[in-house]
Protein backbone atom coordinates (compact mmCIF):
# COMPACT_ATOMS: atom_id res chain seq x y z
CA UNK A 1 0.00 0.00 0.00
CA UNK A 2 1.26 3.33 -0.94
CA UNK A 3 1.79 5.66 1.87
CA UNK A 4 -0.67 8.10 0.14
CA UNK A 5 -3.11 5.58 0.09
CA UNK A 6 -2.69 5.24 3.80
CA UNK A 7 -3.27 8.80 4.24
CA UNK A 8 -6.16 9.21 2.30
CA UNK A 9 -8.00 6.28 4.60
CA UNK A 10 -6.56 8.13 7.67
CA UNK A 11 -8.41 11.56 6.42
CA UNK A 12 -11.44 9.92 4.89
CA UNK A 13 -12.58 7.82 7.98
CA UNK A 14 -14.44 8.79 10.35
CA UNK A 15 -13.58 10.40 13.26
CA UNK A 16 -12.24 8.04 16.21
CA UNK A 17 -15.18 7.47 18.03
CA UNK A 18 -14.38 5.92 21.32
CA UNK A 19 -11.07 5.29 20.18
CA UNK A 20 -11.82 3.48 16.93
CA UNK A 21 -13.17 4.18 13.44
CA UNK A 22 -13.73 1.96 10.69
CA UNK A 23 -13.28 2.65 7.09
CA UNK A 24 -15.37 -0.78 4.95
CA UNK A 25 -15.07 -2.18 1.89
CA UNK A 26 -17.34 -4.52 2.72
CA UNK A 27 -19.81 -4.63 6.02
CA UNK A 28 -21.89 -7.89 7.08
CA UNK A 29 -21.40 -8.96 3.11
CA UNK A 30 -22.68 -6.10 1.54
CA UNK A 31 -20.11 -3.87 -0.68
CA UNK A 32 -19.93 -0.31 0.45
CA UNK A 33 -19.47 0.99 -3.36
CA UNK A 34 -18.56 4.59 -2.41
CA UNK A 35 -15.39 3.13 -0.13
CA UNK A 36 -14.22 0.73 -2.97
CA UNK A 37 -14.20 2.86 -5.50
CA UNK A 38 -11.98 4.95 -3.16
CA UNK A 39 -9.96 2.35 -2.97
CA UNK A 40 -9.89 -0.31 -6.12
CA UNK A 41 -6.22 -1.75 -6.04
CA UNK A 42 -7.06 -2.90 -2.56
CA UNK A 43 -10.89 -3.64 -3.65
CA UNK A 44 -9.45 -5.50 -7.10
CA UNK A 45 -7.20 -7.42 -4.29
CA UNK A 46 -10.10 -8.46 -1.97
CA UNK A 47 -11.93 -9.91 -4.72
CA UNK A 48 -8.79 -11.71 -6.02
CA UNK A 49 -9.08 -13.98 -2.41
CA UNK A 50 -10.89 -17.35 -3.42
CA UNK A 51 -11.58 -17.36 0.35
CA UNK A 52 -13.01 -14.01 1.00
CA UNK A 53 -16.54 -14.07 3.09
CA UNK A 54 -18.38 -11.44 0.64
CA UNK A 55 -21.76 -13.36 -0.04
CA UNK A 56 -23.36 -13.44 3.64
CA UNK A 57 -23.48 -11.50 6.76
CA UNK A 58 -20.70 -13.07 8.57
CA UNK A 59 -18.11 -11.16 6.50
CA UNK A 60 -16.44 -7.86 6.65
CA UNK A 61 -13.29 -6.13 5.13
CA UNK A 62 -12.02 -3.17 5.77
CA UNK A 63 -9.44 -0.66 7.46
CA UNK A 64 -9.38 -0.87 11.32
CA UNK A 65 -8.57 2.24 13.08
CA UNK A 66 -7.81 2.45 17.22
CA UNK A 67 -6.15 5.25 18.94
CA UNK A 68 -3.95 5.80 21.31
CA UNK A 69 -5.24 4.93 25.10
CA UNK A 70 -7.80 3.01 23.32
CA UNK A 71 -8.93 -0.55 24.42
CA UNK A 72 -12.00 -2.70 22.61
CA UNK A 73 -13.48 -4.79 25.20
CA UNK A 74 -13.50 -8.76 25.40
CA UNK A 75 -15.78 -10.10 22.98
CA UNK A 76 -16.35 -13.46 20.83
CA UNK A 77 -16.73 -13.41 17.26
CA UNK A 78 -20.19 -14.93 15.88
CA UNK A 79 -18.95 -18.16 14.69
CA UNK A 80 -15.86 -20.36 14.16
CA UNK A 81 -16.52 -20.47 10.14
CA UNK A 82 -13.93 -17.98 9.53
CA UNK A 83 -10.49 -16.13 10.30
CA UNK A 84 -10.04 -12.86 10.67
CA UNK A 85 -6.72 -11.87 8.70
CA UNK A 86 -4.88 -8.45 9.80
CA UNK A 87 -2.74 -6.89 8.07
CA UNK A 88 -0.41 -4.70 9.46
CA UNK A 89 -0.30 -1.86 8.19
CA UNK A 90 1.08 0.87 10.99
CA UNK A 91 1.46 -0.66 14.31
CA UNK A 92 3.10 1.32 17.04
CA UNK A 93 4.57 -1.07 19.41
CA UNK A 94 2.41 -0.84 22.00
CA UNK A 95 -0.81 -2.59 20.56
CA UNK A 96 -1.76 -5.29 21.69
CA UNK A 97 -4.68 -8.32 20.71
CA UNK A 98 -5.06 -10.97 23.14
CA UNK A 99 -6.81 -14.49 21.79
CA UNK A 100 -8.06 -16.84 24.07
CA UNK A 101 -5.63 -15.74 26.45
CA UNK A 102 -2.29 -15.99 24.39
CA UNK A 103 -1.02 -12.13 23.98
CA UNK A 104 -0.65 -11.62 19.72
CA UNK A 105 0.81 -8.32 18.20
CA UNK A 106 0.84 -7.09 14.89
CA UNK A 107 3.56 -6.33 12.54
CA UNK A 108 3.71 -3.50 9.00
CA UNK A 109 2.96 -5.38 6.41
CA UNK A 110 2.68 -9.03 7.67
CA UNK A 111 -0.53 -10.63 8.42
CA UNK A 112 -2.16 -11.97 11.42
CA UNK A 113 -4.86 -15.09 11.45
CA UNK A 114 -7.14 -14.85 14.09
CA UNK A 115 -10.37 -17.09 14.93
CA UNK A 116 -12.22 -14.33 16.68
CA UNK A 117 -14.85 -17.16 17.87
CA UNK A 118 -12.51 -17.08 21.07
CA UNK A 119 -12.57 -14.81 23.67
CA UNK A 120 -10.32 -11.31 22.59
CA UNK A 121 -9.57 -7.66 23.66
CA UNK A 122 -7.65 -5.24 21.87
CA UNK A 123 -5.11 -2.10 23.38
CA UNK A 124 -3.20 0.69 22.30
CA UNK A 125 -1.08 1.92 25.46
CA UNK A 126 0.79 3.98 23.56
CA UNK A 127 1.04 7.91 24.18
CA UNK A 128 -1.05 10.41 21.65
CA UNK A 129 1.45 10.85 20.00
CA UNK A 130 2.27 7.59 18.64
CA UNK A 131 -0.65 7.80 16.46
CA UNK A 132 -3.10 5.32 15.56
CA UNK A 133 -3.20 1.45 14.82
CA UNK A 134 -4.02 0.80 11.44
CA UNK A 135 -4.71 -2.47 9.91
CA UNK A 136 -6.70 -4.33 7.17
CA UNK A 137 -9.43 -6.71 8.39
CA UNK A 138 -10.50 -9.40 6.14
CA UNK A 139 -12.68 -12.61 7.02
CA UNK A 140 -11.81 -15.52 5.40
CA UNK A 141 -13.31 -19.05 5.34
CA UNK A 142 -11.89 -21.40 7.95
CA UNK A 143 -10.29 -24.27 5.92
CA UNK A 144 -12.05 -26.74 7.80
CA UNK A 145 -15.62 -25.69 6.39
CA UNK A 146 -16.33 -27.40 2.94
CA UNK A 147 -17.71 -26.04 -0.11
CA UNK A 148 -21.19 -27.41 0.76
CA UNK A 149 -21.21 -25.93 4.28
CA UNK A 150 -20.09 -22.52 2.88
CA UNK A 151 -23.01 -22.82 0.11
CA UNK A 152 -25.52 -23.43 2.94
CA UNK A 153 -24.35 -20.78 5.25
CA UNK A 154 -24.00 -18.12 2.62
CA UNK A 155 -27.68 -18.81 1.88
CA UNK A 156 -29.02 -19.00 5.73
CA UNK A 157 -27.17 -15.77 6.40
CA UNK A 158 -27.64 -14.01 3.37
CA UNK A 159 -27.11 -9.99 3.60
CA UNK A 160 -30.89 -9.75 1.63
CA UNK A 161 -32.60 -11.43 4.67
Amino acid sequence: MHQSHLGRILTAAPCLLQGQAVFPLYSAGVCVAGNCRSCPCTYRTLLSLRTFISSNSLGSAGFWLLGPGATLGSSYGPTNTRLRCHLGLQTPPSCELVVGGEPQCWSEGHCLLVDDSFLHTVSHKGPSDAGPRVIFSVDLWHPNVAAAERQALDFMFSPDC
